[in-house]
C-alpha cells in the first residue's frame, strides 16, 4: 500500500520563502503555486498526496488536482479549519503507520506521532523532490526516448539559514 502524505498547506505557504512573498500579494495564485510545486511528489513518487488548506468561509469541499487520482486538495470549513481536517484524517485511519504529515506545526506534528504516523518539516520536503525529480531524470535516460517527453522540472526554493 501507498505512503500518505498529508501537508499542511497554510503552513507550508508561510514557510517556503517564495510561496509567503506571494502569499501577500494573492492567496488563491500562492496556493496554486504550492499545488503545482508538490505535484512531482506525487506524478514521480507514486505516493497519495493530500493538501489541506483553511477554508474559505464555506463548507468543507474536497477535489483531484487537475484530475490526478491520487492527489487530493481540501479546503477545511471554516468551523473546522485545515488542523480539525489533519486531525481528523489522523484518527480516523486504519493505516496510521503509512501516513507521513507535512508541517512544522508543533501541535499537528505531535497529534501525527499519538495516533501512529509520522511528520515531516516543510523544509524536507525539497529533498524529497528533489530525489523524485533525480530518480526520473534517470529513468528517462535509461529509456528509449518516448513520443511524449516529460516537462522538465527543477527545484530551486532557497530556504534560509
Amino acid at each position: 500500500m501507498q505512503e500518505h502524505l498529508i501537508v499542511d498547506g497554510n503552513n507550508a505557504l508561510h514557510t517556503i520563502p517564495e510561496f509567503a512573498r506571494e502569499l501577500k500579494l494573492d492567496r488563491t495564485r500562492a496556493r496554486e503555486s504550492l499545488l503545482h510545486f508538490l505535484e512531482p511528489l506525487q506524478v514521480m513518487g507514486g505516493c497519495l498526496l493530500s493538501v489541506v488548506f483553511d477554508g474559505k468561509g464555506g463548507p468543507q469541499s474536497v477535489s483531484k488536482h487537475r484530475g490526478i487520482e491520487d492527489y487530493t486538495v481540501i479546503y477545511s470549513s471554516s468551523v473546522e479549519g485545515a488542523d480539525g481536517v489533519i486531525e481528523r484524517m489522523l484518527m480516523g485511519a486504519t493505516q496510521p503507520e503509512r501516513i507521513v504529515v507535512v508541517t512544522n506545526d508543533g501541535l499537528i506534528r505531535n497529534c501525527a506521532y499519538a495516533h501512529g504516523s509520522t511528520a515531516m518539516r516543510v523544509e524536507e520536503v525539497a529533498k524529497r523532490l528533489d530525489y523524485a525529480i533525480e530518480s526520473s531524470k534517470s529513468i528517462r535516460k535509461d529509456s528509449k526516448p518516448s513520443a511524449r517527453p516529460f516537462d522538465s522540472f527543477e527545484n530551486k526554493i532557497p530556504f534560509p539559514d
